[in-house]
């Protein structure tokens, strides 16, 4: 009861702070850097934008590469509660896990999408958390490798989150969300004028949920204030803060089944509703951040954009984890009959402080009759994560699948903290790229980036004894260039055919050696480790990956929507695994798992068809389809089995959304929608190595999860300032997994209810 007395509080409050609002701007006519682009918002056609990921003055027309854009009136029109449904948008993105249900993880073109993909603002923020979407503008995705903008990113694609940004105008809303297991959550939006040249905007938002996994809960804070200043006629100073906080559950689903071969398969004995962890465990995170971004005109045709970042992060973790139900042999005091599960607990704190900084340089000018749009750029970004362990008390705690007794909950163990690990890591790239207009059809564009990524030598300290040492072999630096070339033909502005290359980088930690093939296996363990230490080695150089695609670009229905279609294949060069032999009596060995040896190659290749946009001024229309292909080849004889597809990576994703809106007659301001969401076959587990062959006698470490539909439908009705919306999520009560290799098995959302009631101020 108090949690919703605290959402109806928040509710009257901005109620009535809007109604102390009597301030009126003398006038609106400074020349401001638009945050919006109005015919984005207007046609909903991305062709037409600007998108802010690409760091450029091109449109999304002019670039050749397929980039993707979920508006905010998407996200609340289809009452998007988390990033993944915003996602859910973009043809070929994809959850590839839900570790503990602590975050989604995200996934293109057969590569994780990490920290290293996600940004918020331009900025790289951790992807350790679920973010809070009621504050976005937008949602950016510029797919595939993009190494010359950002450095060493996965080539799967970047999501880049565009919060909201004050106006000289006042407005906002106050919003009022409940639905299924007992989820509240009250929103407001204020933005308007403080003076004639600084404006405000303030975004928060307070959620508390149960769920349909029993004792599953959590609670998430939201606030996001923000400032523009005209610092004249020329210059602009956007000064932007953001916290969130969210406690909740972790929770590692109903588990996998390791059966007596070996094999792997879900867990279907049991109710997707079961929880097998305690009434006790928990994870609270906090994300606070402020970006600085100072937009100037130099002159007609030049701009400069310079962002400065700094990002707080902090998780704190104690929980059972590694649901695995199996027939455990080694432990006197389990019967080995019985599928059981021995569970673990553990107990984590982790703290990173990350500060960045960019400066790009945007410029047109003619050499004879060709145009140039250049583009000059510079980043930096410093980040020091803290990881500590801790040491349990132990605990007696098994179950048994077949006796719902022992699911019970255990008092919490006793923790000790045991050591911290430090890892201070820095970067630093400068960049170039010209787009030439060679006549007005043909343009070429190219590009260059230079990368330089050090990890500092992790700093060990043991809280028993006080011992502070750097950790040997965990210490490695790499530089690297990028291009990209391509080319694009435009016959009219509402067409653009292109061609590109592109190579980015993956960093590779580890030592190899040009003397792995004279060690000698067949001695004792102690000889063969004797030869592994005395061999010389050297730092493994960066993983280079190539990306070849063709892409299609049309505006059609009087420009009103768009449709892109594009071809892709990325080769990944370089895969390493730890060294490995197998000795005398059959058993897999490695000696030092800093030696690593080459395991194989990587290939992706698909096609990508999207539609988009707003055919009437009534209609909505969101669609795509995506088709990959990621195996590992060309590997050797000690490495990855080849042509099997990579983990989590469904071979197909199609989604599609249509919302009308009635503007005249006796229902105006009705709206009604619906969407669905399709996900193909994929593997679960983990992919086969041939050493993993050896071991499990030709058992795969993979499991297959069948592809699934998900479908939503959607209504609404407007009346003046208020709007009233419900929502049914997964209508026909889909069952399936997010699956993280075999032990953390989520179930999907069943079968639910939302409703948003908001009053525009």
């Amino acid at each position: 009861m108090k949690k919703q007395i605290l959402s109806a509080s928040l509710l009257v409050a901005a109620i009535s702070a809007q109604a102390q609002m009597n301030y009126k701007p003398i006038n609106d006519t400074l020349k401001i850097q638009l945050i919006e682009d109005i015919n984005l918002h207007k046609t909903g056609n991305p062709n037409v934008a600007k998108p802010l990921s690409t760091k450029s003055n091109l449109t999304v027309m002019e670039t050749p590469q397929p980039i993707a854009i979920v508006t905010h009136e998407i996200i609340e029109q289809q009452q998007a509660k988390q990033l993944s449904d915003v996602l859910q948008n973009v043809n070929g993105l994809y959850i590839t896990s839900s570790r503990g249900n602590s975050q989604d993880s995200f996934g293109g073109r057969g590569f994780s999408l990490g920290n290293d993909n996600i940004f918020k603002n331009g900025t790289r923020i951790n992807s350790g958390v679920f973010p809070e979407v009621s504050g976005l503008e937008r949602v950016e995705v510029l797919k595939g490798a993009n190494a010359m903008l950002y450095g060493n990113t996965a080539a799967g694609g970047i999501i880049n989150m565009v919060t909201k940004k004050p106006r000289f105008n006042f407005g906002g809303s106050v919003g009022f969300s409940a639905g299924s297991w007992n989820s509240y959550k009250p929103t407001v939006d204020f933005y308007g004028p403080l003076t004639d040249n600084v404006a405000f905007r303030v975004n928060g938002a307070y959620e508390t949920a149960d769920s349909f996994r029993d004792q599953v809960s959590s609670e998430k804070y939201y606030f996001n204030p923000s400032f523009l200043f005209n610092l004249g006629e020329k210059s602009q100073l956007i000064v932007e803060a953001d916290y969130l906080r969210n406690d909740f559950t972790p929770d590692f689903g109903v588990g996998s089944i390791t059966h007596a071969d070996l094999s792997y398969s879900l867990n279907d004995q049991v109710g997707k509703n079961v929880f097998f962890g305690t009434d006790w465990q928990y994870q609270s995170v906090e994300q606070a951040s402020t970006n600085i971004t100072f937009n100037h005109q130099l002159s007609t045709n030049w701009t400069l954009n310079a962002v400065a970042s700094y990002q707080n992060y902090t998780k704190d973790y104690f929980s059972s984890e590694r649901v695995q139900w199996g027939y455990i042999k080694n432990n006197a005091s389990v019967d080995p009959t019985r599928l059981a599960w021995v569970r673990p607990f553990n107990k984590t704190y982790n703290e990173q402080n990350y500060g960045s900084a960019q400066v790009n340089i945007n410029g047109e000018f003619n050499t004879g009759k060709i145009n140039h749009k250049v583009l000059f750029g510079a980043d930096a970004d410093y980040s020091q994560a803290d990881s500590y362990a801790y040491t349990l008390s132990s605990t007696n705690n098994v179950l048994y699948l077949d006796d719902a007794s022992t699911w019970g909950s255990v008092a919490m163990p006793s923790a000790t903290a045991n050591t911290k690990n430090r890892i201070n890591t820095r970067r630093v790239g400068a960049y170039a790229q010209d787009f030439i207009s060679l006549t007005k059809q043909w343009k070429v564009i190219a590009g260059l980036r230079w990368s330089y990524i050090e990890n500092m030598p992790t700093i060990n300290t043991k809280f028993s004894t006080g011992e502070k040492k750097l950790l040997d072999n965990t210490g490695t630096s790499d530089q690297a260039f990028s291009p990209k070339v391509g080319v694009v033909y435009m016959p009219n502005e509402n067409m653009s055919v292109f061609a590109t290359y592109t190579n980015s980088f993956a960093a590779n930690s580890g030592e190899t050696s040009s003397e792995l093939q004279s060690i000698n296996t067949t001695g004792t363990a102690a000889e063969v480790l004797a030869q592994v230490q005395s061999i010389s080695r050297q730092g493994i150089k960066p993983t280079t990956i190539d990306q070849y695609e063709i892409g299609l670009k049309k505006n059609i229905w009087d420009n009103a929507l768009a449709f892109n279609i594009s071809l892709y294949q990325i080769d990944y060069n370089n895969f390493y695994q730890s060294y490995w032999y197998q000795n005398a009596s059959g058993a897999i060995v490695t000696p030092d798992s800093n030696l690593k040896e080459f395991a194989g190659k990587m290939r992706s290749r698909g096609v990508e068809v999207d539609i988009t946009g707003n055919p009437t001024k009534n209609i909505s229309l969101i669609g795509g389809f995506s088709y990959n292909n990621s195996v590992y080849l060309d590997t050797p004889e000690k490495g990855y089995v080849e042509k099997q597809r990579l983990v989590r990576t469904p071979a197909t994703t199609a989604n599609a959304s249509v919302f009308y809106k009635f503007t005249e007659g006796n229902i105006k301001g009705l709206k009604i929608g619906a969407g669905a969401y399709f996900i193909g076959n994929r593997l679960a587990g983990w992919n086969d190595s041939k050493s993993t062959v050896i071991t499990r006698n030709g058992v795969s470490r993979s499991f297959e999860l069948e592809d699934y539909v998900t479908v939503n439908a959607t209504i609404g009705y407007e009346w003046n300032k208020f709007s009233l919306q419900g929502k049914i999520g997964n209508i026909f009560d889909t069952e399936n997994y997010n699956v993280h290799e075999n032990y953390s098995v989520n179930p999907i959302t069943p079968r639910n209810y939302y409703f948003t009631l908001t009053y525009k101020l």
